[in-house]
């Protein structure tokens, strides 16, 4: 460890002379003061943080549940026909977002297959697993429909009686935030031999803090729940439960991994060795490229955008101090494509909001808007991303960082679609000496292509 802080400093030390001797003493102390005002604003706020406590506050619902007769009465034509029970944080059709889509994608397939999809969440949205010693209430949806909300007993009572059936094919649990572990095994223990399928679409399972970012602030790498380096952080207090409550439930049932990546998948097996199931890769999505595409951007300025979210750990600050150096620069076109507005003098907006109506969204805004590069500079490890696929789609060439999952792999295995840069000093400098402007040439004239992309083998948008 104390080689490495040496490294680590030494390699800083070069950074900084190297700075001062090409861009002088200016830009030099500029960057100091930049960098000691950031870490001043993200200690202090880390600070000023209570310590993290385990939730155990109970469910004070206040509306009306369903009564064991009323419940089994609406599920009652599943007793007729092949069914699916799944588990997730929170309402999928209410709520939009990556998990959610994906949920809502699973039923649509098994719909069509003939199976009706039993949904279950609960009823009081946590950060984190429910310690609490008290009942809970679950919100039911059925193939897209809302049924009721319903106390654990009353569900577990109608579950069972549901099984003893015969027609539940397998329980899929896509995410498990807001539930009792306990609760989760009574469910799970209806299911006997039958599939029980863990979806990986984040690394919540690793810790309550799914984008494994130290403090809310750099990617940690997920260590040991009991390492140093785990209790310097803000999460740290309440992980060593955390994940040895999910370690037992990987051990205890025969479960089947099912990842979007292969990136998800092999950090998910080295964070969990004890984990002696099988894993499976199931891509969100696929694409299916056209004929290649070479848009004419002579003199015309290099159109870039940040696409999605405007929150730190997808790379907003990067972002930031990227379009604040160059933003007036006329190389340079920034454009911010999201439905969160986040006004700048240094880049357009461009609102998009993407949910089951309209999957395609951002990929056809992209392309309306002539988009040329993709900025997804994702902090943290990311399980899939649909964004990338999305501006793959578009014809984007994509710029990304080490940290970004499988973002980066992809494009460590792809590299003519994009540039992996080692941190913001090697982005600024391509940008500044328009390298980015050579490699994009090169893409645009011999590997620029859209895409439809396919979701449950249905194609999304059309190539141009």
């Amino acid at each position: 460890m104390s080689n490495y802080r040496y490294q680590l400093m030494m390699r800083r030390a070069n950074k900084a002379l190297k700075l001062l001797r090409d861009k002088g003493p200016r830009e030099f102390f500029d960057r100091v003061k930049r960098f000691v005002r950031s870490r001043l604003g993200a200690d202090a706020a880390i600070r000023l943080r209570p310590t993290l406590e385990y939730d155990t506050e109970p469910v004070r619902f206040r509306g009306k549940k369903l009564d064991l007769q009323t419940l089994t009465t609406a599920l009652d034509r599943i007793k007729t026909q092949p069914f699916t029970i799944a588990l997730s944080q929170d309402d999928y059709l209410q709520v939009v977002g990556g998990v959610q889509l994906k949920i809502a994608d699973q039923q649509k397939e098994m719909n069509l297959q003939g199976r009706a999809y039993l949904h279950l969440s609960p009823s009081l949205v946590r950060d984190m697993l429910d310690y609490s010693d008290h009942p809970g209430v679950m919100r039911l949806n059925l193939d897209g429909e809302f049924v009721g909300y319903v106390d654990d007993e009353t569900l577990l009572a109608v579950l069972a009686a549901l099984v003893e059936s015969g027609g539940l094919k397998s329980i899929e649990l896509h995410h498990l935030m807001g539930w009792k572990m306990g609760y989760v095994a009574r469910i799970l223990d209806l299911a006997g031999n039958l599939p029980i399928h863990f979806w990986l679409h984040d690394f919540f399972s690793i810790c309550l803090n799914y984008v494994l970012l130290r403090n809310d602030r750099e990617y940690c790498h997920a260590p040991d729940p009991q390492s140093n380096a785990c209790t310097l952080c803000y999460y740290g207090s309440v992980r060593l439960l955390h994940y040895q409550a999910f370690s037992n439930l990987i051990q205890r049932y025969l479960i089947r991994a099912i990842a979007p990546s292969e990136f998800a998948l092999e950090l998910w097996r080295q964070k969990f060795p004890v984990f002696n199931g099988e894993g499976q890769v199931v891509p969100n999505a696929s694409l299916e490229w056209g004929e290649r595409l070479q848009e004419s951007v002579e003199n015309q300025p290099l159109r870039i955008a940040f696409v999605g979210y405007p929150v730190m750990h997808k790379g907003w600050q990067a972002w930031l101090n990227l379009t604040d150096k160059f933003g007036k620069d006329p190389r340079y076109k920034f454009f911010h494509f999201s439905a969160d507005w986040q006004h700048s003098p240094n880049f357009e907006k461009v609102s998009v909001i993407v949910n089951r109506q309209n999957r395609s969204a951002m990929t056809d805004a992209l392309r309306e808007n002539k988009i040329d590069i993709a900025f997804l500079w994702s902090i943290c490890p990311e399980t899939f991303s649909f964004t990338l696929y999305e501006s793959l789609a578009a014809g984007c060439y994509i710029v990304t960082n080490p940290a970004s999952g499988n973002i980066q792999n992809t494009i460590v295995k792809n590299p003519q679609w994009g540039s992996v840069f080692a941190d913001q000093d090697e982005l600024l400098k391509a940008f500044e000496e328009g390298k980015i402007l050579q490699d994009f040439a090169v893409f645009n004239e011999n590997y620029r292509k859209t895409a439809k992309m396919i979701v449950n083998d249905e194609m999304l948008g059309d190539t141009e």
